[in-house]
């Protein structure tokens, strides 16, 4: 496994794959036309491989992608080879996470803020998307999206969720304690689920690292990726040397949170100091 192969790369690939399935033509198909071989095609679709800025200049022709939407791709690919991805919309940089998110085998999440989009109930997300000033089409398109993301924790092959969270998280009533309760419980219920554990840090275990907010993506055959969020600067780390930092900061999470079933007795009295009010 090629282990540096940058997340600008693979987002790159994804996009690849979906522009040849939008444009009709088969792998196959794609790949006579550009004179190339099916393996190889793949191996640049599912991010094994780097396509060439030549190649994907062909790609995009073949396709028929003009306009902005060429200019775009094509300054993907110009940077595709760059180490980390930062600095671009944060809309680019979700899409991508959202695409990485549900090709991933393993998914490790801390949060000292907020609950984690991927395990937020409806009425939750849709309060966290009111503090953000969006309008009210927009939120709710985006509520809607984050509700399909969690189809990734039933499919039948599922990934492993293992979820840190401070307790400030569930202390903070975003959209009022009843709301508040329900999101307690989702969390729970989701705890009771095979693939997925959720784990406090309670307030007694005093001070500790909260300086970032992050995810994890572990990958059957890409290497390792982790997402940061934050409202000054979101992205990407896709190197080892960057990415084993997270690796070890999940370690000290592990040492200093509440095991599984703690953290749900925990989150059930937590619950029901919400449904007091």
């Amino acid at each position: 496994m090629n282990d540096r192969v940058p997340a600008r790369a693979r987002a790159l690939a994804a996009e690849l794959k979906v522009l040849r399935e939008r444009s009709g033509l088969t792998t196959r198909a794609a790949a006579k036309r550009l004179g190339t071989s099916i393996a190889s095609l793949n191996r640049s679709e599912t991010g094994r491989r780097m396509a060439s800025v030549a190649d994907v200049s062909a790609l995009l022709a073949i396709y028929g992608v003009t306009g902005p939407e060429r200019k775009r791709i094509m300054a993907m690919a110009e940077e595709a080879a760059t180490s980390g991805w930062w600095g671009q919309s944060r809309a680019a940089l979700l899409d991508a996470f959202i695409h990485f998110e549900a090709q991933a085998e393993s998914i490790i999440t801390f949060s000292s803020t907020l609950v984690p989009g991927l395990v937020q109930t409806s009425d939750y997300a849709r309060t966290v998307m009111r503090v953000g000033l969006l309008d009210e089409a927009d939120a709710e398109r985006r509520v809607r999206r984050r509700m399909e993301r969690q189809k990734i924790l039933f499919r039948p092959v599922r990934p492993t969720l293992r979820v840190f969270l401070d307790e400030a998280v569930l202390r903070r009533p975003f959209g009022g304690s009843q709301a508040m309760a329900a999101q307690i419980r989702w969390l729970i219920d989701l705890a009771k689920e095979p693939n997925c554990a959720i784990r406090v840090i309670p307030f007694r275990h005093g001070g500790y690292d909260l300086s970032a907010c992050f995810t994890i993506l572990e990958f059957r055959q890409l290497p390792r990726l982790v997402y940061l969020e934050n409202k000054g600067a979101s992205g990407f780390e896709d190197q080892p040397e960057d990415t084993e930092d997270y690796v070890e900061m999940v370690d000290q999470l592990r040492r200093i949170a509440l095991d599984s079933p703690d953290s749900v007795d925990f989150m059930e009295r937590i619950a029901a100091d919400h449904d007091r009010g």
